[in-house]
Protein backbone atom coordinates (compact mmCIF):
# COMPACT_ATOMS: atom_id res chain seq x y z
CA UNK A 1 0.00 0.00 0.00
CA UNK A 2 2.77 2.44 1.13
CA UNK A 3 4.99 1.66 -2.43
CA UNK A 4 1.50 2.13 -4.17
CA UNK A 5 0.96 6.02 -2.45
CA UNK A 6 4.85 6.76 -3.78
CA UNK A 7 4.41 5.85 -6.77
CA UNK A 8 1.58 8.22 -6.80
CA UNK A 9 3.02 10.92 -5.48
CA UNK A 10 6.04 10.25 -7.74
CA UNK A 11 3.67 10.15 -11.09
CA UNK A 12 1.73 13.75 -9.67
CA UNK A 13 5.24 15.08 -8.95
CA UNK A 14 6.31 14.19 -13.13
CA UNK A 15 3.17 15.66 -14.15
CA UNK A 16 3.29 19.15 -12.20
CA UNK A 17 6.92 19.43 -12.67
CA UNK A 18 7.03 18.77 -16.49
CA UNK A 19 8.41 15.43 -16.39
CA UNK A 20 7.37 13.26 -19.68
CA UNK A 21 5.36 10.30 -18.90
CA UNK A 22 4.22 6.90 -21.39
CA UNK A 23 1.46 6.14 -23.14
CA UNK A 24 1.56 2.22 -23.50
CA UNK A 25 -1.06 1.61 -26.67
CA UNK A 26 0.27 -1.93 -26.07
CA UNK A 27 -1.61 -2.18 -22.45
CA UNK A 28 -5.29 -2.79 -22.22
CA UNK A 29 -5.94 -0.26 -19.21
CA UNK A 30 -4.03 2.77 -21.04
CA UNK A 31 -5.56 1.84 -23.87
CA UNK A 32 -9.14 2.24 -21.69
CA UNK A 33 -8.19 5.16 -19.98
CA UNK A 34 -7.25 7.01 -23.33
CA UNK A 35 -10.43 6.58 -24.52
CA UNK A 36 -12.69 7.24 -21.27
CA UNK A 37 -10.46 10.30 -21.63
CA UNK A 38 -11.60 11.18 -24.67
CA UNK A 39 -14.89 10.69 -24.56
CA UNK A 40 -15.09 12.61 -21.45
CA UNK A 41 -13.19 15.53 -23.33
CA UNK A 42 -16.06 15.34 -26.42
CA UNK A 43 -19.22 15.28 -23.74
CA UNK A 44 -17.49 18.32 -22.19
CA UNK A 45 -17.00 20.37 -25.20
CA UNK A 46 -20.25 19.35 -26.45
CA UNK A 47 -21.72 20.60 -23.19
CA UNK A 48 -19.74 23.45 -22.97
CA UNK A 49 -21.15 24.09 -26.49
CA UNK A 50 -24.32 23.49 -26.35
CA UNK A 51 -24.26 25.39 -22.74
CA UNK A 52 -22.89 28.75 -24.73
CA UNK A 53 -25.46 28.92 -26.93
CA UNK A 54 -28.40 28.58 -25.19
CA UNK A 55 -26.92 30.97 -22.88
CA UNK A 56 -26.20 33.13 -25.94
CA UNK A 57 -29.71 32.72 -26.95
CA UNK A 58 -31.14 34.03 -23.98
CA UNK A 59 -28.84 37.28 -23.89
CA UNK A 60 -30.30 38.06 -26.77
CA UNK A 61 -34.40 37.50 -26.29
CA UNK A 62 -36.55 39.62 -25.18
CA UNK A 63 -37.30 38.40 -21.71
CA UNK A 64 -33.80 38.71 -21.17
CA UNK A 65 -33.30 42.45 -21.85
CA UNK A 66 -36.71 43.45 -20.48
CA UNK A 67 -36.63 41.41 -17.36
CA UNK A 68 -33.39 41.19 -16.20
CA UNK A 69 -32.34 45.14 -17.43
CA UNK A 70 -34.29 47.65 -15.61
CA UNK A 71 -34.11 50.51 -16.99
CA UNK A 72 -35.79 48.41 -19.76
CA UNK A 73 -38.63 47.11 -18.18
CA UNK A 74 -41.15 49.91 -19.12
CA UNK A 75 -39.79 49.87 -22.50
CA UNK A 76 -40.46 46.00 -22.77
CA UNK A 77 -44.21 46.43 -21.55
CA UNK A 78 -44.81 48.63 -24.33
CA UNK A 79 -42.68 46.18 -26.45
CA UNK A 80 -45.14 43.63 -25.13
CA UNK A 81 -48.35 44.92 -26.50
CA UNK A 82 -47.10 46.23 -29.93
CA UNK A 83 -47.52 44.41 -33.68
CA UNK A 84 -44.00 43.33 -33.22
CA UNK A 85 -43.95 41.72 -30.00
CA UNK A 86 -43.09 38.37 -31.74
CA UNK A 87 -39.74 39.87 -32.73
CA UNK A 88 -36.27 39.25 -30.70
CA UNK A 89 -35.25 43.26 -29.92
CA UNK A 90 -31.93 41.93 -31.04
CA UNK A 91 -33.63 41.60 -35.01
CA UNK A 92 -33.34 45.35 -34.85
CA UNK A 93 -31.32 46.71 -32.00
CA UNK A 94 -28.12 44.28 -32.47
CA UNK A 95 -27.96 42.46 -36.08
CA UNK A 96 -26.77 39.25 -36.91
CA UNK A 97 -23.11 38.49 -37.38
CA UNK A 98 -19.88 38.05 -35.45
CA UNK A 99 -19.01 42.16 -35.73
CA UNK A 100 -22.28 42.94 -34.15
CA UNK A 101 -22.24 40.22 -30.91
CA UNK A 102 -18.85 41.63 -30.22
CA UNK A 103 -20.11 45.80 -30.36
CA UNK A 104 -23.49 44.10 -28.12
CA UNK A 105 -21.38 42.34 -25.67
CA UNK A 106 -19.05 46.08 -25.42
CA UNK A 107 -22.30 47.77 -24.94
CA UNK A 108 -23.71 45.62 -22.60
CA UNK A 109 -21.23 45.54 -20.05
CA UNK A 110 -21.25 49.66 -20.73
CA UNK A 111 -24.87 49.65 -19.71
CA UNK A 112 -24.46 47.15 -16.62
CA UNK A 113 -22.02 48.85 -15.14
CA UNK A 114 -24.32 52.29 -15.79
CA UNK A 115 -27.41 49.81 -13.93
CA UNK A 116 -24.96 49.46 -10.96
CA UNK A 117 -23.69 52.98 -10.85
CA UNK A 118 -27.38 54.12 -11.24
CA UNK A 119 -26.19 56.20 -13.88
CA UNK A 120 -28.74 55.74 -16.87
CA UNK A 121 -30.72 57.82 -18.38
CA UNK A 122 -33.92 58.49 -17.56
CA UNK A 123 -36.31 58.23 -19.30
CA UNK A 124 -33.75 56.64 -22.19
CA UNK A 125 -34.39 58.85 -25.11
CA UNK A 126 -34.87 57.74 -28.08
CA UNK A 127 -34.08 57.65 -31.49
CA UNK A 128 -31.08 55.24 -31.15
CA UNK A 129 -28.92 56.91 -33.38
CA UNK A 130 -26.80 53.99 -33.13
CA UNK A 131 -29.60 51.88 -34.58
CA UNK A 132 -28.85 49.87 -37.91
CA UNK A 133 -31.04 51.63 -41.36
CA UNK A 134 -34.51 50.41 -41.81
CA UNK A 135 -33.93 48.02 -44.89
CA UNK A 136 -31.51 46.15 -42.59
CA UNK A 137 -34.52 46.01 -40.36
CA UNK A 138 -37.93 46.53 -41.17
CA UNK A 139 -37.73 45.81 -45.46
CA UNK A 140 -36.90 42.26 -44.36
CA UNK A 141 -40.59 42.07 -43.63
CA UNK A 142 -42.09 45.23 -45.26
CA UNK A 143 -41.69 46.85 -48.37
CA UNK A 144 -42.33 50.40 -48.77
CA UNK A 145 -41.34 51.13 -52.13
CA UNK A 146 -44.02 49.57 -53.38
CA UNK A 147 -47.19 51.10 -54.40
CA UNK A 148 -49.83 50.28 -51.87
CA UNK A 149 -53.47 51.19 -51.69
CA UNK A 150 -55.55 53.32 -49.88
CA UNK A 151 -56.88 52.83 -46.90
CA UNK A 152 -60.32 53.89 -45.17
CA UNK A 153 -59.15 54.78 -41.43
CA UNK A 154 -62.15 55.47 -39.16
CA UNK A 155 -61.46 56.06 -35.50
CA UNK A 156 -63.29 56.25 -32.79
CA UNK A 157 -63.77 58.83 -30.55
CA UNK A 158 -65.32 60.65 -27.64
CA UNK A 159 -66.24 64.36 -26.65
CA UNK A 160 -65.49 65.80 -23.49
CA UNK A 161 -69.59 67.14 -22.83
CA UNK A 162 -71.26 65.27 -20.11
CA UNK A 163 -72.96 62.91 -22.30
CA UNK A 164 -69.45 61.67 -23.66
CA UNK A 165 -71.28 62.15 -27.34
CA UNK A 166 -69.37 59.58 -29.26
CA UNK A 167 -67.51 60.75 -32.64
CA UNK A 168 -66.40 58.85 -35.20
CA UNK A 169 -63.72 60.41 -37.66
CA UNK A 170 -63.36 58.67 -41.21
CA UNK A 171 -60.93 59.39 -43.68
CA UNK A 172 -58.78 57.67 -46.29
CA UNK A 173 -55.11 57.57 -45.89
CA UNK A 174 -52.87 57.79 -49.27
CA UNK A 175 -50.26 55.12 -48.62
CA UNK A 176 -49.10 55.67 -52.02
CA UNK A 177 -45.23 54.92 -52.85
CA UNK A 178 -43.93 54.37 -56.27
CA UNK A 179 -45.51 52.61 -59.30
CA UNK A 180 -42.85 51.03 -61.23
CA UNK A 181 -44.87 51.03 -64.70
CA UNK A 182 -45.74 53.98 -64.61
CA UNK A 183 -42.59 56.02 -62.88
CA UNK A 184 -45.08 58.16 -60.44
CA UNK A 185 -44.42 58.03 -56.73
CA UNK A 186 -47.08 59.79 -54.38
CA UNK A 187 -49.32 59.20 -51.47
CA UNK A 188 -47.48 58.82 -48.08
CA UNK A 189 -44.49 56.28 -48.67
CA UNK A 190 -43.56 59.17 -51.28
CA UNK A 191 -40.90 59.95 -49.07
CA UNK A 192 -39.04 56.81 -48.75
CA UNK A 193 -39.09 56.48 -52.50
CA UNK A 194 -37.51 59.67 -52.87
CA UNK A 195 -34.24 60.08 -51.63
CA UNK A 196 -34.45 62.91 -48.42
CA UNK A 197 -32.01 63.88 -45.76
CA UNK A 198 -32.14 66.20 -42.93
CA UNK A 199 -30.36 67.83 -40.67
CA UNK A 200 -32.46 67.92 -37.17
CA UNK A 201 -31.51 71.02 -34.17
CA UNK A 202 -31.77 68.56 -31.74
CA UNK A 203 -31.01 65.14 -30.28
CA UNK A 204 -34.60 63.76 -30.51
CA UNK A 205 -35.14 64.61 -34.43
CA UNK A 206 -37.93 66.99 -33.10
CA UNK A 207 -37.11 70.57 -34.51
CA UNK A 208 -35.58 70.31 -38.24
CA UNK A 209 -33.63 72.70 -39.40
CA UNK A 210 -32.76 71.89 -42.81
CA UNK A 211 -34.49 69.46 -45.69
CA UNK A 212 -33.03 68.21 -49.01
CA UNK A 213 -34.70 66.65 -51.54
CA UNK A 214 -33.25 65.32 -54.58
CA UNK A 215 -33.98 65.40 -57.34
CA UNK A 216 -33.52 63.33 -60.93
CA UNK A 217 -30.30 64.76 -61.81
CA UNK A 218 -28.90 64.22 -58.55
CA UNK A 219 -28.86 68.25 -57.22
CA UNK A 220 -30.93 68.70 -53.70
CA UNK A 221 -33.33 71.06 -53.41
CA UNK A 222 -32.68 73.19 -50.10
CA UNK A 223 -35.20 74.07 -47.79
CA UNK A 224 -34.45 75.88 -44.58
CA UNK A 225 -36.43 77.06 -41.59
CA UNK A 226 -37.18 80.54 -41.48
CA UNK A 227 -34.91 80.64 -38.06
CA UNK A 228 -32.23 80.24 -40.03
CA UNK A 229 -32.76 82.32 -43.30
CA UNK A 230 -30.25 85.20 -41.35
CA UNK A 231 -27.62 82.57 -40.62
CA UNK A 232 -24.51 81.29 -42.96
CA UNK A 233 -26.37 78.25 -44.31
CA UNK A 234 -23.99 76.99 -46.24
CA UNK A 235 -21.45 76.62 -43.10
CA UNK A 236 -24.22 75.21 -41.52
CA UNK A 237 -24.83 72.41 -43.60
CA UNK A 238 -21.15 71.38 -44.62
CA UNK A 239 -20.37 72.09 -40.85
CA UNK A 240 -23.21 68.96 -40.22
CA UNK A 241 -22.06 67.18 -43.29
CA UNK A 242 -18.29 66.35 -41.86
CA UNK A 243 -19.98 65.69 -38.03
CA UNK A 244 -22.25 63.32 -39.61
CA UNK A 245 -25.58 64.67 -38.74
CA UNK A 246 -27.18 64.64 -42.43
CA UNK A 247 -29.60 61.78 -41.56
CA UNK A 248 -31.13 60.28 -45.11
CA UNK A 249 -35.16 59.55 -44.04
CA UNK A 250 -35.98 56.13 -43.49
CA UNK A 251 -38.98 54.08 -42.14
CA UNK A 252 -37.62 55.09 -38.68
CA UNK A 253 -38.43 58.48 -38.85
CA UNK A 254 -41.70 58.28 -38.85
CA UNK A 255 -42.27 55.04 -37.39
CA UNK A 256 -39.90 55.85 -34.53
CA UNK A 257 -42.12 54.06 -31.94
CA UNK A 258 -43.38 51.21 -33.82
CA UNK A 259 -42.19 49.04 -31.16
CA UNK A 260 -42.54 50.96 -28.05
CA UNK A 261 -45.45 53.25 -28.86
CA UNK A 262 -47.07 55.14 -25.86
CA UNK A 263 -50.66 55.88 -26.64
CA UNK A 264 -51.65 59.29 -25.41
CA UNK A 265 -54.83 60.05 -22.83
CA UNK A 266 -57.13 60.95 -24.93
CA UNK A 267 -56.61 57.43 -27.37
CA UNK A 268 -56.52 55.11 -24.10
CA UNK A 269 -59.57 56.79 -22.62
CA UNK A 270 -61.58 56.72 -25.98
CA UNK A 271 -60.22 52.76 -26.40
CA UNK A 272 -61.56 51.89 -22.51
CA UNK A 273 -64.82 53.85 -23.72
CA UNK A 274 -65.46 51.42 -26.49
CA UNK A 275 -64.56 48.19 -24.95
CA UNK A 276 -66.64 48.72 -22.43
CA UNK A 277 -64.18 49.18 -19.67
CA UNK A 278 -65.48 52.39 -18.62
CA UNK A 279 -69.03 53.16 -19.08
CA UNK A 280 -70.61 56.49 -21.03
CA UNK A 281 -73.23 56.33 -18.60
CA UNK A 282 -71.40 58.16 -16.07
CA UNK A 283 -70.93 62.39 -16.76
CA UNK A 284 -68.01 63.87 -18.03
CA UNK A 285 -65.86 60.59 -17.61
CA UNK A 286 -64.47 60.82 -20.47
CA UNK A 287 -63.04 64.69 -20.15
CA UNK A 288 -62.18 63.97 -16.13
CA UNK A 289 -60.20 60.32 -16.94
CA UNK A 290 -58.11 62.44 -19.92
CA UNK A 291 -57.44 65.41 -17.43
CA UNK A 292 -56.48 62.86 -14.38
CA UNK A 293 -53.96 60.64 -16.99
CA UNK A 294 -52.42 63.88 -18.27
CA UNK A 295 -49.98 65.27 -15.78
CA UNK A 296 -46.95 63.02 -14.90
CA UNK A 297 -46.52 61.96 -10.92
CA UNK A 298 -43.63 61.12 -9.15
CA UNK A 299 -45.00 57.60 -8.51
CA UNK A 300 -47.65 54.81 -8.98
CA UNK A 301 -49.16 55.43 -5.83
CA UNK A 302 -49.55 59.30 -6.72
CA UNK A 303 -51.22 58.33 -9.80
CA UNK A 304 -53.72 55.73 -8.37
CA UNK A 305 -54.32 58.49 -5.61
CA UNK A 306 -55.38 60.98 -8.83
CA UNK A 307 -57.15 58.09 -9.82
CA UNK A 308 -59.17 57.03 -7.13
CA UNK A 309 -59.90 61.32 -7.07
CA UNK A 310 -62.90 60.29 -9.48
CA UNK A 311 -65.14 58.17 -6.78
CA UNK A 312 -65.14 61.84 -4.82
CA UNK A 313 -66.05 64.20 -8.44
CA UNK A 314 -68.87 61.80 -8.62
CA UNK A 315 -69.96 62.32 -5.13
CA UNK A 316 -69.67 65.95 -4.42
CA UNK A 317 -70.93 66.70 -8.27
CA UNK A 318 -73.37 63.97 -9.10
CA UNK A 319 -74.37 62.61 -5.37
CA UNK A 320 -77.58 60.48 -7.49
CA UNK A 321 -75.13 59.16 -10.16
CA UNK A 322 -72.62 58.13 -7.20
CA UNK A 323 -75.38 56.30 -5.51
CA UNK A 324 -76.72 54.34 -8.27
CA UNK A 325 -73.82 53.73 -10.43
CA UNK A 326 -71.33 52.90 -7.94
CA UNK A 327 -70.09 49.69 -9.33
CA UNK A 328 -69.54 51.42 -12.91
CA UNK A 329 -67.60 54.34 -11.21
CA UNK A 330 -65.16 51.46 -9.71
CA UNK A 331 -64.75 49.35 -13.14
CA UNK A 332 -64.10 53.02 -13.86
CA UNK A 333 -61.45 53.21 -11.25
CA UNK A 334 -59.74 50.25 -11.96
CA UNK A 335 -59.31 50.44 -15.71
CA UNK A 336 -57.44 53.88 -15.01
CA UNK A 337 -55.32 52.23 -12.99
CA UNK A 338 -54.27 49.70 -15.42
CA UNK A 339 -54.19 52.28 -18.19
CA UNK A 340 -52.00 54.12 -15.68
CA UNK A 341 -49.31 51.33 -15.00
CA UNK A 342 -49.16 50.24 -19.28
CA UNK A 343 -48.63 53.97 -19.65
CA UNK A 344 -47.02 56.05 -17.13
CA UNK A 345 -43.83 54.76 -15.50
CA UNK A 346 -42.48 57.65 -12.81
CA UNK A 347 -39.30 55.47 -12.15
CA UNK A 348 -38.06 56.15 -15.71
CA UNK A 349 -39.60 59.57 -16.24
CA UNK A 350 -41.72 58.35 -18.74
CA UNK A 351 -44.67 58.23 -20.52
CA UNK A 352 -46.87 59.47 -23.85
CA UNK A 353 -45.14 63.08 -23.97
CA UNK A 354 -41.25 62.42 -22.98
CA UNK A 355 -40.75 59.95 -26.75
CA UNK A 356 -42.77 61.18 -29.18
CA UNK A 357 -44.01 59.31 -31.81
CA UNK A 358 -43.47 60.90 -35.25
CA UNK A 359 -46.16 58.72 -37.66
CA UNK A 360 -48.90 61.00 -36.94
CA UNK A 361 -49.82 64.65 -36.34
CA UNK A 362 -51.07 64.95 -32.77
CA UNK A 363 -50.76 65.60 -29.88
CA UNK A 364 -46.85 65.23 -31.03
CA UNK A 365 -46.02 67.57 -33.87
CA UNK A 366 -44.90 64.39 -36.12
CA UNK A 367 -45.51 65.52 -39.87
CA UNK A 368 -45.29 68.91 -38.47
CA UNK A 369 -41.81 68.78 -38.09
CA UNK A 370 -41.50 69.49 -42.03
CA UNK A 371 -44.68 70.53 -42.74
CA UNK A 372 -45.50 73.40 -41.19
CA UNK A 373 -45.17 76.09 -43.66
CA UNK A 374 -42.22 77.12 -42.24
CA UNK A 375 -39.21 75.75 -44.44
CA UNK A 376 -38.34 77.33 -47.82
CA UNK A 377 -36.18 77.67 -50.06
CA UNK A 378 -34.43 80.98 -51.31
CA UNK A 379 -32.50 82.71 -54.32
CA UNK A 380 -29.55 84.43 -53.89
CA UNK A 381 -31.21 87.23 -53.08
CA UNK A 382 -33.49 86.44 -49.97
CA UNK A 383 -36.56 85.21 -51.67
CA UNK A 384 -38.81 82.70 -50.94
CA UNK A 385 -39.28 80.23 -53.90
CA UNK A 386 -41.29 77.21 -52.44
CA UNK A 387 -42.43 75.82 -48.93
CA UNK A 388 -42.59 72.76 -47.38
CA UNK A 389 -46.05 71.70 -48.80
CA UNK A 390 -48.80 72.20 -45.80
CA UNK A 391 -51.74 70.23 -47.85
CA UNK A 392 -53.76 67.72 -46.00
CA UNK A 393 -54.57 66.38 -49.20
CA UNK A 394 -51.67 65.12 -50.03
CA UNK A 395 -51.50 62.64 -47.33
CA UNK A 396 -55.09 61.42 -46.47
CA UNK A 397 -58.41 63.30 -47.77
CA UNK A 398 -60.27 65.56 -44.98
CA UNK A 399 -61.79 63.84 -41.87
CA UNK A 400 -65.80 63.45 -42.19
CA UNK A 401 -66.81 62.99 -38.76
CA UNK A 402 -70.59 61.71 -37.28
CA UNK A 403 -71.43 63.02 -34.22
CA UNK A 404 -73.77 61.20 -31.78
CA UNK A 405 -75.35 58.04 -31.63
CA UNK A 406 -77.26 58.58 -34.81
CA UNK A 407 -73.48 59.55 -36.55
CA UNK A 408 -73.66 57.32 -39.63
CA UNK A 409 -71.72 59.79 -42.13
CA UNK A 410 -70.01 58.56 -45.96
CA UNK A 411 -66.54 58.17 -46.22
CA UNK A 412 -65.12 60.78 -48.31
CA UNK A 413 -64.62 58.99 -51.82
CA UNK A 414 -63.03 60.71 -54.56
CA UNK A 415 -63.19 59.56 -57.65
CA UNK A 416 -60.94 61.03 -60.53
CA UNK A 417 -59.11 64.42 -60.11
CA UNK A 418 -59.27 65.91 -57.11
CA UNK A 419 -60.71 69.27 -57.77
CA UNK A 420 -58.63 72.56 -57.96
CA UNK A 421 -60.67 73.95 -54.86
CA UNK A 422 -59.83 70.55 -52.90
CA UNK A 423 -56.21 71.34 -53.25
CA UNK A 424 -55.92 72.16 -49.40
CA UNK A 425 -57.80 71.68 -46.29
CA UNK A 426 -59.10 75.12 -46.71
CA UNK A 427 -61.90 73.61 -48.81
CA UNK A 428 -63.36 72.61 -45.49
CA UNK A 429 -64.26 76.25 -44.53
CA UNK A 430 -64.60 77.50 -48.14
CA UNK A 431 -66.76 74.98 -49.36
CA UNK A 432 -70.08 76.59 -47.64
CA UNK A 433 -70.12 79.20 -50.41
CA UNK A 434 -71.21 77.00 -52.63
CA UNK A 435 -74.30 77.30 -54.69
CA UNK A 436 -76.99 74.56 -55.66
CA UNK A 437 -75.89 74.13 -58.79
CA UNK A 438 -72.33 73.49 -57.31
CA UNK A 439 -73.57 71.13 -54.97
CA UNK A 440 -74.73 68.93 -57.45
CA UNK A 441 -71.11 68.47 -58.98
CA UNK A 442 -70.13 67.68 -54.99
CA UNK A 443 -72.92 64.73 -55.52
CA UNK A 444 -70.70 63.15 -58.01
CA UNK A 445 -67.88 62.25 -56.06
CA UNK A 446 -69.02 62.13 -52.43
CA UNK A 447 -72.33 60.75 -52.27
CA UNK A 448 -75.79 62.06 -50.78
CA UNK A 449 -75.18 61.94 -47.68
CA UNK A 450 -72.15 63.03 -47.60
CA UNK A 451 -73.03 66.53 -45.89
CA UNK A 452 -74.86 64.79 -42.75
CA UNK A 453 -72.12 66.18 -40.68
CA UNK A 454 -73.54 66.94 -37.61
CA UNK A 455 -70.47 68.77 -36.25
CA UNK A 456 -70.08 70.97 -39.29
CA UNK A 457 -73.35 72.15 -39.66
CA UNK A 458 -75.63 74.00 -37.81
CA UNK A 459 -72.49 75.50 -35.88
CA UNK A 460 -72.60 78.89 -34.61
CA UNK A 461 -69.23 80.57 -33.88
CA UNK A 462 -69.47 82.69 -31.07
CA UNK A 463 -69.13 86.66 -32.52
CA UNK A 464 -65.88 87.29 -30.56
CA UNK A 465 -64.27 83.98 -31.09
CA UNK A 466 -61.18 85.35 -32.07
CA UNK A 467 -60.77 86.10 -28.20
CA UNK A 468 -62.63 83.40 -26.85
CA UNK A 469 -61.74 80.16 -28.86
CA UNK A 470 -59.81 78.78 -26.08
CA UNK A 471 -62.52 78.76 -24.06
CA UNK A 472 -64.96 77.63 -26.78
CA UNK A 473 -62.16 74.68 -27.55
CA UNK A 474 -62.23 73.46 -24.13
CA UNK A 475 -66.24 73.38 -24.25
CA UNK A 476 -67.12 72.20 -27.41
CA UNK A 477 -64.26 69.79 -27.16
CA UNK A 478 -61.24 69.59 -29.98
CA UNK A 479 -63.18 66.94 -32.23
CA UNK A 480 -65.25 69.86 -33.11
CA UNK A 481 -62.62 72.38 -33.58
CA UNK A 482 -60.38 70.04 -35.84
CA UNK A 483 -62.67 68.90 -37.66
CA UNK A 484 -62.63 72.29 -39.87
CA UNK A 485 -59.70 73.29 -38.68
CA UNK A 486 -57.11 71.02 -38.50
CA UNK A 487 -53.83 70.92 -36.48
CA UNK A 488 -52.03 72.74 -38.22
CA UNK A 489 -53.53 76.39 -37.72
CA UNK A 490 -52.77 76.47 -34.38
CA UNK A 491 -49.20 76.41 -35.08
CA UNK A 492 -49.67 79.07 -37.68
CA UNK A 493 -50.71 82.14 -34.88
CA UNK A 494 -48.74 79.94 -32.36
CA UNK A 495 -45.53 79.19 -33.34
CA UNK A 496 -43.43 78.70 -30.20
CA UNK A 497 -46.47 76.26 -29.32
CA UNK A 498 -49.14 76.09 -26.81
CA UNK A 499 -48.45 76.99 -23.41
CA UNK A 500 -50.44 74.80 -21.19
CA UNK A 501 -52.24 76.69 -18.20
CA UNK A 502 -50.75 76.65 -14.82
Amino acid sequence: MEKEKKQKRKGLKQFLTGASFTIDLSSNKHRRNLFFGFVGLIVFGLVLLAGGLKGYEYTESAEFCGSLCHPMASEFVRYEQSPHSNIDCAKCHIGPGTSFFVRSKIDGIRQVYAVLADTYERPIKGPVHSLRPARDTCEECHRPTGFKDNIIKTKQHYDNDEENTPVVSTLILKMGGWREKTGVSEGIHWHITNPVYYIAADDRNQVIAWIGVEQEDGTLKEFFARDMLNMDRESFVESAKEDGRVREMDCIDCHNRAAHYIPAPTEVVDDAIKEGLISRDLPYVRKKAVEILTPSYQSVQDGHEAIESLRDFYKMEYPAVYNSKSGEIEKAIEALKEIFDETNFPDMNLNWETNPANDRHRPSLGCFRCHDGKHVTIDDTGNELETVSVKCNLCHTVPIVGRGDDRLVEAPVVVGDVPETHADFRCTIEHRETTVEQTQECYQCHGQGFCNNGVCHNLDHPKDMLFTHADEYLEQGDQVCYTCHQDILCSRCHPGGIIKNP
